[in-house]
């Protein structure tokens, strides 16, 4: 078997607000970091042994001066690959209190992939219900109960580039109808986000006045349920449409929207 990573790196860019601050502890820093963090629980412990003067953690203290590294990371659930729970669309989900991302059964997490393949689409364009039934046709496979869909538009390659978050194409409400009423629990986007870019959304709302500009895919989750992985990668590498499964077990968040994500594709050779 042949395993295809499908995801993104977790990591700062000045045009994503989700990932906010990388706090890195050296290895050469951490003597010094976890000593002064670890100060008053060291000196409890020295009391309770009845050592005095306390000792200290510094670069003396470990081989070659050197201690374990270690990361502090500042970020939304929704910051670099991750899978969207229904709970993030709202407060329910086809008439049901909505799962958080620690209720999503791993059932829901795998399956048979079907890759739909939208490349020709342009900036700001929106993948329609017509779309989807064009290229499910092409393929000659309709999607059904367990599989998991992914949509390719190959913008993961305009990755570090400002146009990545801010020219996407993306889902219609009705496409994701076209799927999910097959059955479909599970979808997949190449894109940073099943909806236009936040910055379009508003622009069109504010100068339309029509709410129905915002975030129209993710509020179609509050009428059915289903489950989105934002910002995949790598889709091209598939094989082709069919003949793969798909792995996305997210990050069991307590109470979350969202969690992170590393989807990968077993191919059977």
């Amino acid at each position: 078997m042949r395993l295809i990573d499908l995801s993104m790196t977790i990591t700062r860019h000045p045009d994503d607000p989700n990932v906010r601050a990388i706090d890195r502890w050296t290895h050469e820093s951490g003597p010094g970091r976890i000593g002064t963090a670890m100060a008053e629980f060291i000196a409890t412990v020295a009391g309770e042994h009845g050592i005095a003067p306390v000792p200290v953690l510094d670069e003396e203290t470990f081989p070659d001066g050197t201690f374990l590294s270690n990361e502090v990371l500042t970020l939304t659930v929704h910051g670099g690959t991750h899978l969207d729970a229904p709970f993030h669309y709202g407060p329910t989900s086809a008439g049901l209190p909505a799962k958080t991302i620690d209720e999503i059964p791993l059932e829901w997490c795998c399956g048979p992939g079907v890759r739909l393949s939208f490349r020709g689409k342009g900036p700001l364009e929106v993948i329609t219900r017509d779309d989807v039934e064009r290229e499910v046709e092409r393929i000659g496979h309709r999607p059904g109960p367990g599989d998991v869909v992914l949509v390719e538009t190959g913008w993961c390659g305009r990755w570090p580039g400002t146009a990545y978050f801010t020219e996407h194409p993306a889902l219609s409400p009705e496409a994701i109808e076209a799927i999910v009423s097959r059955g479909v629990r599970l979808i997949g986007i190449d894109t940073c986000g099943f909806d236009l870019p936040t910055r379009t959304m508003v622009e069109r709302f504010v100068t339309s006045g029509d709410a129905a500009h915002l975030w129209p895919c993710h509020l179609y989750g509050r009428r059915r349920e289903y489950l989105q992985i934002e910002r995949m990668a790598g889709l091209g590498a598939l094989p082709g449409p069919v003949g793969f499964t798909v792995f996305c077990a997210p990050v069991r968040v307590a109470g979350a929207g969202a969690g992170w994500a590393r989807p990968f594709a077993l191919v059977e050779q």
